[in-house]
């Protein structure tokens, strides 16, 4: 088939219409053939009744002459086989072999009229037969429905034509002037199809009005891409340099936690190699915030299940760094499978606020937690022990003597001097688990942490009090003397409060101090449990 359409719709025109031609024209022919064999038929029996009056004179007279005159007449019809004419019982004329080829071939069709009288119409006085070849009748019906098909024929040939040329003409030579010119049109230059001067109304000209909208919308959105992907280019550009120059890390990861990119800040803040490329080996977050793998995997697991942002503080050890540092790392889901995230060095930061919860806990002269340290710090451990536990808690109120003493004569530079060396040997005195805290002035309190035996407290408190009591050097060749009381209080009752506890050891310890300072008392137990009463314990002196 042509590519063309135009002689496509052509071609397919004429041979629809030469195949219903066809068709149509080979059944009109058989039904026309059939007809006329039935209008052959009848034109015999009419050429009959034109003779018929003659061959009754004929007859009447028996005269073979004029008998011959009438069948030589019918048989000038080429339908006609044979013709017999009778008069009484004497043949007055038959045609040679009519007889027997009407007796002996079913291709012949007898034709017989009764010939009666001139003169008395009811008197029989003869007989005509005409013997018709139904070959003849056929071949000339074919004849006459050949005739027949072949003008239809040319007539639905010249009509399917006109169609032809008409559809050419209205429809396809239009379609192929707008294939012609879409082929050539140049959007960007601001084409238009042209409409065909014989469709500017119809659907043709509305279809090319249509296209030629199209066009004009598809200029504009081209035209607006272009400066899209020019302004696109341009906050690339941007995008790129602050990613580059950025001093937060940037990275992107996919779904099980592989970097797949990131900026030069990414490898900074985590000490990477600087030669670190994405065509290296993958390298999971997991494995660049080493030991914190669980703890990674879980937040990319979350921020993926819940689609909502996810961040944490780590912090890393770098090989070789004196100290710790800090990274605030968050992660943001960008697709269904696609994370993207950002680290930001806070070291600094959370230096400084372990120093600013530093200077609000611990003393800022002996380095010992302060009052506000100590009272925390007993919340926290009677908060989360049992009863049990809190039994095998000591505490230990501590304050020293004389020391008013060494204040009023070396002065309060020689005061401090002697706070933080005392503070220094209550820390060797005890375990690590145990802390120690200056509760105000010169008094200081001690938690003994494991401790449930009352000896025991006893004998820490008399290693504190053994060590307190050294001479301490405060400077320009002197030395000054100082010596410690101290009160012991064990919890004795489920829900008793530290402020509780401390008030026992407090009593405690100026019990000590009403017996001779330099020594250590153990608290009695509540009144709600025993009389109030304190044991006193016979200490060491200095």
């Amino acid at each position: 088939m042509p590519d063309s359409i135009v002689a496509r719709t052509t071609l397919a025109i004429l041979a629809l219409s030469l195949l219903l031609g066809a068709i149509f024209a080979l059944a009109i022919s058989i039904r026309v053939q059939k007809n006329e064999e039935d209008r052959l038929y009848v034109r015999l029996q009419e050429l009959l009744s034109t003779v018929e009056s003659t061959a009754r004179v004929t007859c009447y007279l028996s005269d073979r002459t004029l008998a011959k005159e009438i069948a030589l007449g019918l048989l000038s019809n080429r339908a006609v086989a044979g013709i017999r004419i009778v008069a009484g019982d004497t043949t007055l004329y038959e045609t040679p072999g009519a007889v027997r080829a009407a007796t002996g071939d079913s291709g012949m069709r007898v034709i017989s009229r009764r010939i009666n009288s001139p003169f008395v119409p009811t008197e029989r006085v003869g007989e005509i037969t005409l013997y018709a070849s139904q070959a003849e009748m056929r071949a000339q019906a074919r004849r006459y429905g050949w005739n027949m098909a072949v003008v239809l024929g040319l007539q639905v040939a010249f009509v399917a034509a006109g169609v032809a040329l008409v559809v050419f003409m209205l429809i396809t030579r239009p379609i192929r002037s707008i294939s012609n010119d879409l082929h050539r049109l140049e959007v960007r230059s601001g084409m238009r199809l042209r409409v065909p001067r014989t469709n500017r109304s119809d659907e043709i000209g509305r279809l090319v009005a249509d296209v030629n909208a199209l066009i004009c919308g598809l200029t504009t959105l081209l035209d607006r891409e272009h400066e899209l992907r020019i302004e696109h280019q341009v906050q690339e550009r941007k995008m790129k340099l602050i990613f580059d120059k950025a001093e937060t890390g940037i990275f992107v990861l996919d779904s099980n936690g592989i970097v797949q990119s990131w900026n030069p800040a990414f490898v900074r803040i985590l000490g990477l190699d600087e030669r670190m490329t994405v065509a290296a080996a993958p390298q999971r977050l997991c494995d660049l915030l080493a030991p914190h793998e669980r703890h990674i995997g879980d937040l990319i697991q979350r921020c993926l299940t819940t689609g909502q942002p996810c961040d944490t503080d780590l912090e890393i050890t770098r090989r070789g760094a004196l100290r710790s540092e800090w990274i605030e790392l968050s992660i943001n889901p960008i697709g269904p499978e696609g994370l993207q995230g950002v680290i930001n060095d806070i070291t600094e930061r959370k230096w400084m606020e372990v120093s600013a919860r530093r200077l609000a806990s611990h003393d800022a002269l002996t380095g010992l937690l302060n009052r506000q340290g100590v009272e925390n710090s007993l919340a926290e451990l009677f908060g989360r022990s049992t009863a049990a536990r809190l039994s095998q808690v000591a505490l230990l109120q501590i304050d020293l003597d004389y020391f008013k003493e060494v204040n009023d004569t070396y002065g309060h530079e020689a005061g401090d001097r002697v706070l933080c060396q005392v503070a220094r040997s209550l820390e060797s005195s005890v375990r690590l688990s145990d802390f120690v805290g200056r509760y105000g002035g010169d008094e200081f309190v001690a938690v003994l942490v494991g401790v449930h035996d009352p000896a025991k407290a006893q004998q820490i408190a008399n290693n504190m009090i053994a060590a307190i009591g050294q001479p301490i050097d405060i400077g320009a060749g002197n030395c000054a003397h100082v010596s410690a009381s101290i009160g012991i209080a064990f919890p004795s009752e489920p829900g008793e409060t530290p402020d509780a506890v401390m008030r026992r050891a407090d009593a405690a310890m100026y019990e000590a101090k009403r017996m001779g300072r330099s020594r250590a008392c153990l608290a009695s137990l509540p009144a709600s449990s025993q009389s109030n009463r304190v044991a006193t314990v016979e200490g060491s002196s200095t």
